[in-house]
């Protein structure tokens, strides 16, 4: 999405590429924030901050604060700008059509997720399996030894075969809600470095391309920080996490 943004967009209009690349970088972070159970005061205020750090103009941050499902918000705002360059005819129809695929995915991705977190494995299938270890694992002993094992052997293998039970128990809890054990903190953050890298790392210009902008004679040094502002640098590094 950034790179499409970057090379369909950004040549036409600076400001709404910027705008759209500073949504695409909160998605992650807001679809992390609906999936995850943490709690609503800690959550609502790291979500605020990153809203408003990420978001300098204060009608986008309280159109997206306001909202229920704020990634959703997030699709809405490029299909806006999309609908908006399409009508100026400043996007062509398969630019057009190209970016509203990945927008589409993006969708498709909350809907998805958002059924996994609204229907997980019944918490009664679960606990049923669970008295049903119990049980196994109190007449193993039992069995091994009425086998002819001596106490040492029944012993020993009573834990291992426990050991390996309890774990597929713990397993089966973990598949209950498995935005917890999901690293989404870590893809939050490598999503948004990603945008930030195609903003950023241009390839070079190609033989007889005629490029009018101020920012071709910067170095790659140069043209990182000039995108870096210090509203950005309020946020922590373990803000959300």
């Amino acid at each position: 999405m950034a790179n499409m943004i970057m090379v369909f967009i950004y040549p036409i209009d600076k400001q709404l590429a910027l705008m759209l690349g500073r949504h695409v970088c909160l998605f992650g972070w807001l679809l992390r924030s609906d999936l995850q159970f943490v709690r609503a005061d800690k959550d609502r205020a790291d979500k605020v901050e990153l809203v408003r750090t990420m978001l300098p103009n204060r009608q986008d941050a309280d159109y997206v604060l306001s909202q229920r499902q704020p990634p959703v918000a997030i699709i809405t705002r490029i299909r806006q700008v999309l609908a908006h360059l399409g009508k100026t005819h400043r996007l062509s129809t398969a630019e057009e059509i190209a970016i509203e695929h990945i927008v589409h995915a993006l969708s498709d991705s909350v809907t998805k997720t958002g059924t996994l977190r609204a229907a997980p494995i019944p918490t009664l299938y679960t606990s049923h399996t669970s008295r049903l270890l119990v049980f196994y694992l109190s007449c193993l002993p039992t069995a091994l030894k009425l086998s002819g094992l001596d106490t040492i052997t029944t012993t020993m293998l009573t834990m291992v075969i426990g050991f390996a039970m309890i774990g597929l128990d713990e397993i089966s809890h973990l598949f209950e809600q498995p935005f917890r054990v999901i690293p989404m903190y870590q893809m939050s953050k490598r999503s948004t470095l990603a945008v930030a890298d195609a903003f950023t790392c241009q390839p070079p210009s190609l033989a007889g391309e005629i490029i009018h902008d101020e920012l071709s004679t910067l170095t790659q040094r140069e043209l990182t920080s000039y995108w870096s502002s210090d509203d950005i640098n309020k946020v922590t590094d373990n803000l959300m996490e």
